[in-house]
Formats: C-alpha cells, structure tokens, sequence
C-alpha cells in the first residue's frame, strides 16, 4: 500500500505527522519505508531531505529525491510515481510525503497498488472546506495545530460542516509547546549567538522567560515553565544566578559584558548552556518571536509525541488492514 500525504498550506505538519505514522507502523512491526520525492533545491529546502527521514526512522533506502525542476511534465511525474511504486515490493506500506506544487499530479499509476490518500489540513475556524474539496478522491483528513481553547470545536462547528467527508475525520492534533520548539544548538544559530557555556544543547526550549528582578529571589518565577530559556542582560549577574539555581534549561546573555566567574562556574556545575549575543533584552525577544517560522519537524520527542496523540485515536493496523 502507498499512502500520499498532503496538506492544505506549507508547514501544516506533514513531515512530523508522517514520521508519526511510520514510528508507530515500524511499533507493530510492519515494514514501512518514509520517503520525500520531491525537494524545491533552488530554495535550500534542506529541511525535508530524505537523509532526515532515514536517520530519525532508522531506515535505509537508495531513494533519492528529485528536484522539483526534474519533474515538471507529464511523463516525468509519471516516472516519478512508478519509481515510488517499485518501492511496494520491498515494503507493506509507503510513506509518500507530497510537494504541494505537484499535489494534484502526483498519482498511483498501477491499477493492481492500494493506495490512499491523507489530507493533513492545519486548523482554521472555518474549517478549511473549500480547500478540502480541491483535493479529489480524499480517504483520511487529520486536524492539526488546534488551539487549546478550540479543543471542542472541531466536534461542534467543523464537522457538520464537512458532510459526506466526516468519516474520513480521522485524528485531531492539539497546537503544544513542544511542537513549536527548538533544540538550544537550533536556538544559538537561529539567534547568531556564541556558547559561552556549552552543554546539553540537544534539549529542546518550549518556553522563554524574561530575566527581571524577583521578591522570591525567582523561585517561583523560574521554576513555573518547563523545559525554558531566560534572556537577561550580561551585566545582572544577580538575575542570572537566581535563573541558574531554579535550573533551567538555557541562559540567553544579552550584551558585551563579560560574564562574572561565580555564573560562568555555577551553569558549568549544572551543566546549564549559556549563549551570548550582541543585543539587548528587548531585540532578542522580538527575534525570538519569529521562531515559529524556522520549527524543525524533524526530533526523536517530537515525533514521538505526535504519534502518542494519534495512537490515542487511531488503530493503525485497522486503519490500514493489516
């Protein structure tokens, strides 16, 4: 069997969900292959390479994707779409990550390969219909990024409106924290940042704290969010201790000062990463903001998070009949 995923909009969470879908196949045993045929190389879209799929899955494959340029017409689509199938004969089932440029090119040729198709339709208050109705001949539609607040309204408002397609509503992915997060080395090159301090820079940041002067020395303050990074200033040794002795997972040093002793052998005693940037406070958290459009898909927790979420909703063996 191959499964096509598609989206509505780049960045819907295909990646992520597919990777999901293979982690929990590849639970059960069933042999799987997770491929992304087609990448825009004139854009530097190192982001979806099959290189990631193959170490994050632990899957070896002589697949090679092609740039979107080498398959603009009929015949090379095609060609595209027989090769993919060829992969059937060594696995049950086919991940197929569409390119959103060719989503409604890319197609099983053979009439004898099973194949469905999963819309992965990134959530919107009107439901995304029209969108849905562009894509022919959908089996599976799966809701992502829904707001906490709007965990009910996929039931109330969006269903009735999607009619004959509401059975094929299979799973609905909550908008979290880690989803939207990135590891401390992502964050230190998004930021252009130096490690001052360099240590467990593989964990992942789901929240971002203002350095400021605290009553309860930041106990609470600190100590409240999870899995977080603090900005403060270079020259607030004061702050930067109170961070440190709560534990958290990153400081961001804001400024030229160089940075006391005491702090620079407190975060080496607890293993705590500290970047250093030429900024302030203020420009940095504005950076920062924009995180959301640099999220990798590709992290162990991530997918493993996401395929808990679907496996909660989801039987994949009945799903796909196996």
């Amino acid at each position: 069997m191959i499964i096509y995923f598609y989206s509505n909009k780049p960045k819907a969470g295909k990646s992520l969900i597919l990777s999901a879908f293979s982690y929990l196949m590849s639970e059960k045993n069933i042999k799987n292959i997770a491929i992304n045929p087609i990448l825009n190389n004139s854009l530097n879209d190192m982001e979806q390479t099959q290189s990631n799929f193959n170490e994050l899955l632990s899957q070896s494959t002589k697949f090679k994707p092609k740039d979107i340029a080498q398959v603009k017409s009929k015949q090379s689509i095609n060609d595209l779409s027989k090769e993919i199938e060829g992969l059937s004969k060594k696995y049950k089932i086919v991940l197929v990550e569409v390119n959103n440029e060719i989503s409604s090119k890319l197609n099983t040729v053979s009439s004898n390969i099973e194949s469905k198709k999963l819309l992965i339709n990134e959530f919107s208050k009107n439901g995304n219909i029209k969108e849905i109705n562009n894509f022919k001949n959908l089996d599976w539609i799966i809701y992502n990024k829904i707001p906490k607040y709007k965990s009910s309204y996929i039931e109330s408002s969006i269903k009735p409106k999607l009619k004959e397609n509401t059975e094929k509503l299979i799973a609905a992915i909550p908008e979290t924290r880690l989803l939207n997060s990135m590891t401390i080395d992502q964050l230190k090159i998004f930021l252009n940042g130096e490690y001052i301090n360099e240590d467990n820079t593989d964990l992942l940041i789901e929240n971002y704290l203002i350095g400021t002067p605290r009553m309860d020395s930041g106990k609470d303050y600190y100590s409240s969010f999870e899995n977080s990074a603090v900005i403060v200033r270079t020259d607030r040794p004061d702050i930067q201790m109170s961070a440190i002795y709560q534990n958290v997972n990153c400081l961001i040093l804001a400024g030229k000062n160089e940075i006391a002793d005491y702090v620079m052998y407190e975060a080496r005693e607890r293993n705590i990463p500290l970047i250093q940037l030429d900024s302030n406070t203020m420009e940095t958290a504005k950076q920062i903001n924009l995180i959301h459009n640099k999220i990798d898909p590709f992290n162990p927790d991530k997918i493993k998070s996401v395929a808990k979420i679907i496996k909660s909703q989801i039987d994949i063996s009945k799903l796909i009949s196996v």
